[in-house]
C-alpha cells in the first residue's frame, strides 16, 4: 500500500472518530481526579483533555 493510500484510511478513520492519540503534557495531583492529561491526534491534530 502506498503512502498516499494509508493517509487517505488515516484521515477516514479520524472522520469516523478513530483517531491516533499521543500524549502531550501530563498533570499530576492529589485527590481524586486530579490527573490532566492533553492529547493530540497524530493525524489530523485534534487536541482533548483527559482526566484521570
Amino acid at each position: 500500500m502506498g503512502q498516499a493510500m494509508r493517509a487517505l484510511i488515516g484521515r477516514l478513520l479520524c472522520l469516523i472518530g478513530i483517531h491516533d492519540y499521543q500524549v502531550i503534557d501530563t498533570t499530576f495531583g492529589f485527590g481524586p481526579n486530579s490527573s490532566v492529561s492533553r492529547v493530540e491526534c497524530r493525524r489530523c491534530g485534534r487536541m482533548n483533555i483527559r482526566q484521570a
